[in-house]
């Protein structure tokens, strides 16, 4: 009987029916890629050899749960001095800081002291959220799928607010309905922090430190605003240079953030890889094996499909097989934290270079395989036209920065548009609008005319401004000959020109405004920021349309030769045409700051 049993197996081997352990052991070698684990060292130096002239410095790691398949350190952390990249060497997180925010909410999860799905005003100070527009409740969940509705919000870049203080200032209007649409909101998860330390009772800082850096040994990572949190993270951040994707010089390009728990955390390379392998492994952060499960499981899906799209706040990529993590950047570094959870290999990043690219986006395909876009079924439906991004200023008295922020993409192909031949994305048709989901933004097909309205408002009210000082100009030269010459004017000619000159002030005064406004605005000084220039801008509307209406109501007007009623006309239009600004871009709304 023995003897027939090992014939059989011996037979079941020669004809590879029965697969030994050496050949799954063999497969577990491979990345997802197909890359042998012992290989992609070399490939990772022949990639880096090929985009050397535009590197400054780089570090990246490939590992499994476990140990590191591969690390490797490139390039200058400042090119001048000949400063090269080592071990010792601290970078920006960027928005990977916002993993914190996510692990702490889960933790809190874990006991009991948060609901998801409640409604986060349960966790807020009273009446904190002021620009709402909406019955339906904002939930932990929108806030950590980006679907909380809001507009883009600005960034405090001085350390001396606390979060709550930060997330007061300026808040986003809530231009969509919670849970409707994906718009990657910094306030939203900013907000999401305050409630991990108005639960907890500790600052966010303390908390990430007590609660995730601590019992990982991640004992080179700060996260307050300063670094002040970390002296040797401090001093190692100010001694690195930044550098643009071209590598020109960008000085240390450090800023400190106010709302820090959203991008503010730098550290070295082997914290990240601490922090990483941890979530790659499940260890340390939960007590409980199901939290993980929970973690992981998608909490939503690209619209008309069930393809994940984030997990409590972990954002979800295709390449060769679905990658769970996140990216960021700030003013001069860039860094990625990539897992596959199937296979059980991380990847991560971290660059001196503002929005790079090659390490962050491309490499990984040596790790992961090639990243994938839309199938050949969604290619075909898909129509040219104007595609609207949410994440912008859309309503409120900061809605003119969008002009400055172009939100509006022109695709005529997909594959010759930059966001759609590099991103998953998929088509999705409801109640008459076409949207495209992707990355961590749903953009919305729009008409032509709504593409251009913005600038037709723009235009009308900057001829209108022009056509006013050239009348100032040409009023004051006028006056100025008058009375030279000593020539008298009637009354009625006194009375219009003073309508005109007040009326032309008034409209000037509105574009004046404005710069008072953009001036701190460019500098990032929030603080300078006053309600009252908005109040100003409410009264201006109010008085150019009474004087844009007042000749229409006087007998005067009859007595006026037809050169005068044109120019009347002009400045009456140009008045009208400033106020419909001051209308369209809500410049008169000083309470929703």
């Amino acid at each position: 009987m023995k003897k027939t049993f090992s014939l059989i197996l011996l037979t079941l081997l020669t004809l590879g029916l029965f697969q030994p352990a050496t050949a799954l052991a063999e497969e577990s070698q491979k990345l997802p890629s197909g890359i042998e684990r012992d290989q992609i060292g070399q490939k990772i130096q022949d990639y880096v050899k090929e985009h050397e002239k535009t590197t400054a410095a780089m570090e990246t790691a490939v590992f499994d749960k476990d140990s590191t398949i591969y690390q490797g350190n490139f390039g200058y952390m400042d090119k001048e001095k000949g400063i090269k990249a080592d071990n010792s060497s601290v970078f920006d997180w960027g928005s990977v800081t916002k993993l914190t925010v996510w692990i702490a909410v889960m933790q809190l999860w874990e006991q009991g002291k948060i609901d998801l799905e409640e409604d986060i005003k349960t966790y807020l100070p009273e009446n904190f959220l002021k620009n709402l527009h909406f019955d339906k409740a904002i939930t932990m969940l929108d806030l950590m799928n980006h679907q909380t509705g809001f507009d883009e919000s600005l960034s405090y870049t001085k350390g001396d607010k606390n979060i709550e203080e930060n997330l007061r200032m300026l808040q986003p209007v809530q231009s969509f309905e919670p849970g409707t649409v994906t718009s990657y909101s910094n306030y939203g998860a900013g907000l999401a922090s305050l409630i991990v330390e108005r639960i907890s009772g500790l600052t966010f800082a303390d908390y990430a430190h007590e609660h995730i850096f601590q019992p990982l040994g991640m004992d080179k990572t700060a996260l307050l605003p300063n670094l002040s949190d970390n002296p040797y993270v401090q001093k190692k951040r100010q001694e690195s240079k930044a550098y643009d994707t071209k590598g020109n010089s960008l000085g240390t390009a450090f800023y400190e953030y106010g709302l820090y728990s959203i991008g503010q955390a730098a550290s070295t390379l082997e914290d990240l890889q601490k922090f990483a392998q941890a979530l790659l492994g499940r260890k340390v952060l939960f007590e409980r094996p199901e939290t993980w499960n929970t973690l992981y499981n998608p909490t939503s899906t690209y619209p008309g499909t069930d393809i994940a799209r984030n997990a409590h706040g972990f954002w979800i990529n295709e390449y060769g097989v679905s990658i769970i993590g996140h990216g960021g950047n700030t003013d001069g570094f860039s860094s990625r934290l990539m897992l596959d959870l199937e296979s059980g290999i991380g990847y991560i990043v971290m660059t001196n270079q503002s929005m790079e690219e090659n390490y962050n986006y491309q490499m990984p395909e040596l790790v992961f395989g090639r990243r994938k876009t839309a199938d050949e079924d969604t290619q075909k439906q898909f129509t040219p036209g104007y595609y609207l991004s949410p994440r912008t200023f859309l309503h409120g008295p900061l809605s003119f920065l969008r002009l400055m922020m172009p939100s509006i993409e022109k695709i005529d192909n997909p594959a010759q548009n930059r966001i759609l031949n590099t991103n998953f994305w998929t088509i999705y048709k409801s109640k008459g609008k076409i949207t495209i989901p992707v990355a961590v933004v749903d953009y919305e097909k729009i008409s032509a005319f709504d593409y251009y309205k913005d600038y037709i408002i723009v235009g009308l009210g900057i001829l209108g401004i022009v056509y006013s000082f050239g009348t100032l100009i040409i009023s004051l030269l006028l006056g100025a000959y008058r009375l030279i010459s000593r020539k008298t004017v009637e009354h009625t000619d006194r009375t219009w020109k003073v309508w005109n000159l007040l009326t032309s002030l008034g409209i000037l005064a509105v574009p004046l405004n404005l710069l008072m406004i953009m001036i701190p605005l460019m500098a990032d000084d929030l603080d300078s920021l006053a309600h009252w220039r908005y109040m100003l801008f409410a009264a201006l509307g109010l008085l150019l349309t009474a004087a844009a209406l007042l000749p229409l109501f006087r007998k005067s007007r009859k007595k006026l030769s037809k050169g005068r009623l044109f120019l009347t006309a002009m400045t009456s239009l140009s008045a009208l045409a400033v106020v419909a600004n001051i209308l369209y871009w809500s410049l008169y709304q000083w309470w929703v700051l």
